[in-house]
């Protein structure tokens, strides 16, 4: 049966169900293919179906799981199988509001695995018999580890390294299309090598967001549905709109601070690298962060976010 349930509308509501997808069943086994797929540092199937396990383990105590290879065709598998940075599947699509939208990878080595995801995607919310082509909004450049829903209206994206500042009408259209009402444009400078918005920024519940402290310096580029748009300073945006920045620059090798998920309004879960760094700071806003071992999955250059796509959340 298809999976009817998506929506979401921010990034702390309660989740109820969140969709990953297990690792390749591939070794990383040099500093050559890591080079080649992105990857930070080598590592074995063994260690990242472990540190999946526990990923999921933790999830599944908190919302419900759907692994996205239980919704490949069989045809599709080997292919999807010898990638392996499907598991980072948040950057592949989104669910903005009431719709699914799927994104273009901009990475040469990730076009196909984006592409056999959106076929599971497809099977999971219409259902196999309908066919593989899903009915969708394409965003054309966007990855969607540069995406963020401030709130029931705003939506934040970074059009950087992965995600091109051509696609901002099509984008812009896809947000009024959903309902929201406004859209906040950075563009990181492709020189810093900051892949995705999650690995420099984060909101902090209602009331804050973390952001590299470089940030600072970027205003941001307000669409308002209907009006003209303007730019406002990066700090001066979210203090108008009731959220506090939090100013935080990484610590230790993966730097992944900023990449986590809300599991309910007042629970974050962050990796294990990441929650000694995050727990302070989200204490002096009433939020508990849990946390989890996924070291070997952090050496593909992302972690907790990367890995998650919601596709229900509680609206907050």
């Amino acid at each position: 049966m298809p999976f009817t349930g998506i929506e979401c509308w921010s990034e702390s509501g309660l989740l109820e169900c969140v969709a990953v997808f297990r690792p390749a069943a591939l070794d990383v086994a040099t500093s050559l293919e890591a080079a080649a797929v992105g990857f930070t540092g080598t590592v074995t199937y063994q260690e990242t179906e472990e540190a999946f396990g526990r990923l999921k383990e933790t999830l599944g105590r908190f919302c419900a799981l759907v692994d996205l290879w239980d919704f490949l065709p069989s045809d599709e598998r080997a292919v999807s199988n010898a990638a392996v940075n499907r598991v980072f599947v948040r950057d592949t699509a989104a669910v903005v509001g009431g719709q699914l939208v799927t994104g273009n990878a901009a990475f040469p080595a990730r076009i196909a695995e984006f592409e056999t995801t959106h076929v599971a995607l497809s099977n999971l919310v219409r259902g196999p018999e309908q066919g593989a082509a899903l009915p969708e909004i394409r965003a054309a450049r966007v990855e969607f580890g540069d995406l963020f829903l401030l709130d029931s209206e705003r939506l934040l994206i970074n059009l950087g390294l992965r995600s091109d500042v051509r696609s901002l009408q099509t984008f812009l259209e896809v947000a009024w299309r959903a309902g929201f009402r406004e859209v906040g444009v950075l563009c990181i400078p492709e020189h810093l090598g900051i892949i995705h918005l999650d690995l420099a920024f984060n909101v902090l519940g209602p009331q804050a967001v973390v952001a590299r402290s470089f940030l600072r310096h970027f205003p941001i580029r307000v669409f308002q549905q209907g009006g003209a748009q303007r730019w406002e300073a990066f700090e001066a945006y979210f203090s108008a709109r009731g959220r506090r920045v939090i100013p935080f620059e990484p610590v230790g090798p993966g730097g992944f601070m900023s990449n986590y998920i809300f599991l309910g309004p007042q629970l974050i879960l962050a990796s294990e690298s990441a929650a000694s760094q995050l727990r302070p700071i989200a204490r002096d806003f009433g939020i508990e962060v849990e946390s989890v071992d996924i070291e070997a999955l952090e050496r593909g250059n992302g972690s907790v976010r990367c890995l998650t796509l919601p596709l229900k959340r509680q609206a907050l």
